[in-house]
C-alpha cells in the first residue's frame, strides 16, 4: 500500500465531541430549515452541521440533507425513505437497521460507516466511497484517541435494485447482505467480503473484485463481463446463467464452484424420456432437467420440452424454432442470440434471463389456460431483451416488468394486457405494437405521443 493510499483509507477527524449528543425535534427541524436555505443558496442559509449527533429513531423520510456533515453520527433505526443524501459525509457514521429505501446517496463518503441490517432497497449510490476509515476524536485531556476504526459494515444490508455505479467499496464487509440485482458496474470491490452475500442478477461488468472473498455467494444471473478476479475467493459459489466473457478464473481460487456443465447423458434420450413422461401424464418416463446444462449451438428445433426445467442452461446460438416450451422454466439463462422464432411460450419463466439478440419472432408467449384456475402469463421479470427481435410476437398478459428491451423490435407485437412497470424500452421499435390495457408505469423510454392510439 502506497502513503496516499494509507492516508486515503485511514483518514481521520478531529472532532471536538467524544460522544454522540442528543438533539430535539425542534432544533432539528430548525436546522433543516437553515440547510434548505443554504442549498438554494439564500442569505442566512447554513449547512447542516450534524457531527457526533444522535439521531436515532428520528423520522427524516424524504429529507434533504445533501451535502451536510454528520459524521460520526449515531443513526440506528433512522427513518430516511426517498431522502435526498448526495454528497453528504457519514464518515464512521452508524445507521444500522435504518431505512434508506430510494434514498440517493450518490458521491456520498461513507468510508468506515455502519449499516449493519439497513435497508437500501433500489438506493442510489453511483460513485460512493465506502472503503475503510478511522475516525478520531479529542479525549478529556484534549488528545487524539481512536473513537472508530475499521471497514464499512453493511453485514445484512437489504440492497436490491440499488445503484452503485463507480462505487469505491474496498475492504467492504457485506457478508450475508442481500444484493440482488445491483449495479455495481465499474466498481473497486477490491478484497470485500462478500461471503453469503446474495449477488443474484447483479450487473458488475467492468468491477475490480481482485482478492475478493466470496464464499458461499449465490452469483447467479450476475453479469461478470470483464471483471477482475486476481486471488479472489469463489469457494462454494453458484455461478448459473451467469454472463463471465472475457473473465481470466485461472487467477482466481475456484473451489466447489457451480458452473454449467457438459451432459452426461444423450441429449436425445433425454428428450425421448421426458416425450414419454407427457404423453403418460408423468406415470412413465422422466422429465427432462438441463438445469445449468451446457447446449450451446445445438439444434433443437420443433421438439416438445414443455414443463421441462432448463434453469440456467447456456442456450446460446441454440436454434429452438418451432419447438414447445409451455410452461419451461427458463430462468436465469444464458440464451443470447437463440432462434426462438414460432416457439411456444405460453406459461414459461424467463425471469432473469440474457436473451439479448435473441430472434423472437411470431413467438406465443401469451398465458397458459390451466383448468380450473386462473391462466399462468408467460414470466420475463427482469429479462435483458436488449436488440431482441419481438417482430409479431404473441405477447399478451405477459409479465416484462423491469425486463431490459432497449432497441427491441417490437413490430406488429401484442403486448395486450402486458405488464411493462419499470421496462426499459429505449429505442425500441413500437410501430404497430398493441398495447392496450398494458402497464406502462414508470416505464422508461416510451412517451404517450406517437403510440397514443394504440393504448
Amino acid at each position: 500500500m502506497t502513503v496516499f493510499e494509507a492516508k486515503t483509507s485511514a483518514a481521520f477527524l478531529a472532532l471536538a465531541e467524544r460522544e454522540a449528543r442528543t438533539i430535539s425535534v425542534a432544533d432539528l427541524r430548525r436546522i433543516l430549515r437553515l440547510h434548505a436555505a443554504f442549498l438554494a443558496g439564500q442569505i442566512g442559509g447554513r449547512r447542516a452541521s450534524l457531527k457526533f449527533t444522535n439521531l436515532s429513531g428520528h423520522d427524516l423520510a424524504g429529507c434533504c440533507l445533501a451535502e451536510a456533515d454528520l459524521s460520526g453520527a449515531l443513526m440506528q433505526r433512522v427513518n430516511l425513505p426517498g431522502a435526498n443524501l448526495r454528497e453528504i459525509n457519514l464518515f464512521g457514521a452508524d445507521l444500522s437497521s435504518s431505512d434508506l429505501t430510494e434514498a440517493c446517496l450518490e458521491r456520498a463518503d461513507l468510508r468506515g460507516v455502519t449499516m449493519r441490517d439497513a435497508t437500501m432497497v433500489r438506493c442510489k449510490m453511483s460513485c460512493v466511497d465506502l472503503r475503510e476509515g478511522t475516525l478520531m476524536a479529542a479525549s478529556d485531556s484534549g488528545h487524539l484517541q481512536q473513537s472508530h476504526a475499521g471497514g464499512t459494515t453493511l453485514n445484512g444490508a437489504i440492497m436490491t435494485g440499488a445503484t452503485l455505479r463507480r462505487a469505491r467499496v474496498s475492504n467492504a464487509v457485506l457478508q450475508c447482505a442481500d444484493l440482488r440485482d445491483t449495479d455495481l458496474r465499474g466498481s473497486i470491490l477490491a478484497h470485500a467480503d462478500l461471503s453469503r452475500a446474495d449477488l443474484t442478477g447483479c450487473n458488475l461488468h467492468g468491477a475490480d473484485m481482485s482478492g475478493a472473498i466470496l464464499t458461499g455467494a449465490n452469483l447467479d444471473g450476475t453479469i461478470l463481463l470483464d471483471v477482475k478476479v486476481e486471488a479472489a475467493r469463489f469457494d462454494g459459489v453458484s455461478l448459473l446463467g451467469a454472463l463471465f466473457d472475457g473473465v481470466d478464473f485461472s487467477l482466481a481460487k475456484m473451489v466447489n464452484v457451480h458452473l454449467p456443465l457438459r451432459l452426461s447423458k444423450n441429449v436425445n434420450d433425454i428428450l425421448r424420456q421426458h416425450a414419454t413422461w407427457i404423453a403418460s401424464n408423468g406415470q412413465d418416463g422422466e422429465r427432462a432437467d438441463l438445469a445449468g446444462a451446457d447446449l450451446i449451438g445445438l439444434n433443437l428445433s420443433e421438439v416438445d420440452l414443455s414443463a421441462a426445467v432448463l434453469k440456467g442452461a447456456v442456450l446460446r446460438r441454440a436454434i429452438l424454432s418451432k419447438a414447445s416450451l409451455a410452461m419451461t422454466d427458463l430462468s436465469l439463462v444464458d440464451a443470447r442470440g437463440i432462434d426462438l422464432s414460432g416457439a411456444d411460450l405460453r406459461g414459461a419463466r424467463f425471469e432473469r434471463a440474457s436473451l439479448n439478440g435473441a430472434i423472437m419472432v411470431d413467438v406465443r408467449a401469451g398465458p397458459m389456460p390451466i383448468r380450473g384456475h386462473a391462466d399462468w402469463p408467460t414470466n420475463l421479470t427482469r429479462a435483458r431483451l436488449g436488440s431482441a427481435n419481438f417482430c409479431n410476437a404473441g405477447l399478451m398478459q405477459a409479465i416484462l416488468t423491469r425486463a431490459d428491451m432497449t432497441g427491441a423490435n417490437l413490430r406488429g407485437a401484442d403486448l395486450t394486457g402486458a405488464s411493462l412497470r419499470e421496462a426499459v424500452l429505449s429505442g425500441a421499435d413500437l410501430r404497430a405494437a398493441k398495447l392496450a390495457g398494458a402497464d406502462l408505469t414508470d416505464c422508461i423510454g416510451v412517451s404517450r405521443g406517437p403510440y397514443a392510439a394504440a393504448w
